[in-house]
């Protein structure tokens, strides 16, 4: 799973939920950073599934380039529609911003919850291969909710997190692992994961 590269909302500081707001140079360049990172995996993900937000869209395509794997838009993927908070600035809605709060004209957080649920789970009955997703910050979140595990941390642009099943986990089947390219050592660091703790 892969939150989306830097979008201009992101560098603006902005709440963007639904927005579709573009990748900046450094979230496409974020991109081919994970493009590299996926492509020194011994196993590569058979298929791609991705948010219809055009951040996420072309965070995927640009991945997809050295993996020519056949992509699955899907508009349950999407990050939260955050109704008046949309385009706000973080510094406004920060104090307000506690948990799931439900935003006026925005979606809820159990809508959301069920929407990322019916996501992941196409996503993860697609084949008994491995599969990608790049979603967004907000779906990350709440695969990790949904499962009752609180992930109070923030989701990088572009890092790449491995889910490896681990069924003996009854409340969140899976050990997790981050992966970052290391550019002085020109190698791989993998780790695992603080972000999705049981």
């Amino acid at each position: 799973m892969i939150r989306h590269g830097e979008t201009e909302a992101n560098a603006a500081r902005i709440m963007a939920g639904h927005i579709d707001t573009p990748l900046t140079a450094k979230g496409r360049e974020q991109a081919y950073n994970a493009q590299k990172v996926i492509n020194t995996l011994q196993v590569k993900p058979a298929a791609i599934f991705h948010s219809h937000l055009s951040r996420a869209r072309d965070t995927a395509i640009i991945i997809n380039e050295a993996l020519n794997a056949p992509m699955h838009e899907d508009h349950d993927l999407a990050e939260i529609h955050a109704g008046d908070w949309e385009g706000a600035p973080y510094e406004v809605i920060a104090e307000m911003f506690d948990g799931w709060p439900d935003v006026p004209n925005g979606e809820t957080h159990i809508d959301f919850f069920e929407r990322v649920k019916r996501g992941k789970t196409k996503a993860l009955t697609h084949s008994d291969d491995p599969v990608l997703i790049v979603c967004h910050g907000g779906v990350m979140r709440a695969f990790g909710e949904i499962h009752g595990i609180p992930t109070p941390g923030k989701f990088q642009n572009a890092h790449l997190y491995e889910f490896i099943p681990k069924p003996e986990n009854l409340k969140f089947p899976w050990a997790v692992y981050d992966y970052r390219l290391c550019p002085k050592l020109k190698t791989l660091l993998k780790s695992e994961s603080t972000i999705y703790q049981i």
